[in-house]
């Protein structure tokens, strides 16, 4: 009885430290970031900040763990931090190993760009993922499936913008994607010119390298 009431109390108290988590708050974290260098990771109000990149929430593709630390280890620590507060109140050692979480996010410049930090033990390590998957919404290898549309967009975009630049044809006939009905459609005084003199405008069609 005393073991099962002391695991209660236990219990209680963790929840109550989480009740008292504010949101929004920003968690600073003393990590190692790129190029083995001691570093501090701020994790709140809908930004992930180290030196010299801040992302923001909505930017983040996707998210990833790795390193000698197990998987396992986190992931355990992560549905006790969700359930019951911080790790620490729930008899959690600090076991030593590599925990790094590699970030895939879109930069300012709509370019898929990727940064990691990393751990010496699981204490820090579940928190952070705690944390990163509450603001992010994404859960280990889950992709931002709005953010993932809008980069396919942009991609498609460019990889038309690159095709119509490498048509050989008139710079006039671009737009219509160097097609010559589509530049007749789109221009009446022309049209109405290549049905009146069609040898003349068959040459002009020579001419201009357009296509059907």
């Amino acid at each position: 009885m005393m073991h099962h009431s002391r695991r209660a109390l236990l219990l209680a108290s963790a929840l109550g430290i989480l009740s008292l988590q504010t949101p929004g708050i920003a968690a600073n974290y003393s990590a190692i970031c790129t190029g083995d260098t001691e570093c501090s990771v701020l994790l709140g109000v809908g930004k992930i900040s180290m030196p010299g990149l801040t992302i923001n929430k909505d930017k983040v593709l996707s998210w990833s763990q790795g390193g000698s630390g197990t998987k396992t280890d986190v992931g355990i620590g992560v549905a006790s931090v969700v359930m019951f507060g911080l790790p620490g109140l729930i008899g959690f050692g600090a076991k030593k190993h590599d925990y790094l979480f590699t970030i895939n996010y879109v930069d300012e410049a709509g370019n898929t760009q990727a940064t990691t930090m990393g751990f010496k033990n699981n204490v820090p390590a579940n928190q952070f993922m705690s944390e990163l998957m509450g603001m992010t919404g994404l859960s280990m290898g889950e992709t931002n499936k709005t953010l993932q549309e809008q980069i396919n967009t942009l991609q498609a975009a460019a990889a038309e913008k690159a095709r119509l630049a490498a048509l050989q044809c008139a710079p006039v006939l671009k737009p219509y994607k160097c097609s010559w009905s589509q530049y007749l459609e789109a221009n009446a005084s022309v049209r109405a010119w290549a049905q009146k003199y069609p040898q003349m405008a068959s040459a002009e069609k020579t001419r201009l390298l357009a296509a059907e």
